[in-house]
């Protein structure tokens, strides 16, 4: 299996500065090195040279200026072009965090998770090569011809559509992110394993780290909390909330724990 991330540093992203994608990097890399990966599995596709940990970027053309989220596809398709290794590639986002070692789930072409709707998360996917090939052609086709902004919008379209019988949902432990968070916390396995979540945004840190919405679980490991807290060390070891929040909170998600 490769673990395949995409760091696009561009000046229209206002999110990610250079120093917060290269932190986000060292974070992973070394992430994914406490879980069992070996160097040789581990792909950053970028537009600028790094090193961390004996792990380099591969310098890479043709991220995309205007869909920044969809840099993971234009990603694979760099991967496809130029690696005919046949495995299963585990694309997800720099803020996508492998919370405890895992094999990879059994898959037609395509494994993937839902959010707590039926809409697909592009943020942690998994891609059996060479067969996804012709798949991850269309999308990356699709969102150049249509100037696209964001990639979810038309992979939704295009893995319910005319590529349905080569998905495989997978279990939402492989992708539990803030949004909807206790439903797929409720949903996955355990341990969870891959957290989605911004080390930097405070109520995201709380939610998976702090119980934020006061279910008595706490998603994220202890290994991985030790690992972010040496990278930021500002993250909060107490929630930040009023006693309303906290009802709030519990009134909402009231009855989706069984």
């Amino acid at each position: 299996m490769i673990n395949l991330m995409v760091a696009n540093a561009n000046r229209k992203n206002s999110r990610y500065t250079l120093e917060k994608i290269t932190t986000l990097l060292n974070a992973q890399i070394e992430n994914s090195l406490q879980c069992n990966w070996e160097t040789s599995q581990i792909y950053v596709l970028a537009n600028f040279d790094y090193t961390f940990l004996d792990v380099s970027t591969i310098n890479i053309s043709g991220l995309p200026d205007i869909c920044l989220t969809g840099s993971k596809m234009f990603g694979l398709k760099w991967y496809v072009e130029n690696d005919k290794t046949k495995d299963i590639v585990w694309s997800h986002d720099l803020d996508a965090w492998q919370n405890a070692p895992f094999e990879e789930p059994e898959i037609k072409d395509i494994g993937i998770a839902r959010y707590s709707n039926d809409k697909f998360n592009g943020g942690s996917v998994f891609w059996k090569l060479p067969s996804s090939a012709d798949i991850i052609q269309r999308i990356t086709q699709i969102l150049v011809d249509e100037k696209a902004a964001k990639e979810e919008p038309t992979l939704n379209k295009i893995l319910k559509s005319e590529f349905k019988k080569r998905i495989t949902v997978i279990d939402n432990t492989f992708n539990v992110g803030c949004s909807g968070y206790v439903v797929r916390l409720s949903r996955s396995e355990k341990p969870l394993k891959v957290c989605h979540f911004h080390p930097y945004n405070r109520i995201a840190w709380e939610t998976h780290a702090l119980d934020r919405n006061q279910v008595n679980e706490i998603g994220v490991t202890v290994r991985l909390e030790r690992l972010l807290r040496k990278y930021y060390p500002e993250l909060a070891t107490q929630l930040d909330m009023t006693d309303e929040d906290k009802q709030l909170k519990r009134d909402k998600f009231k009855g989706y724990i069984q």
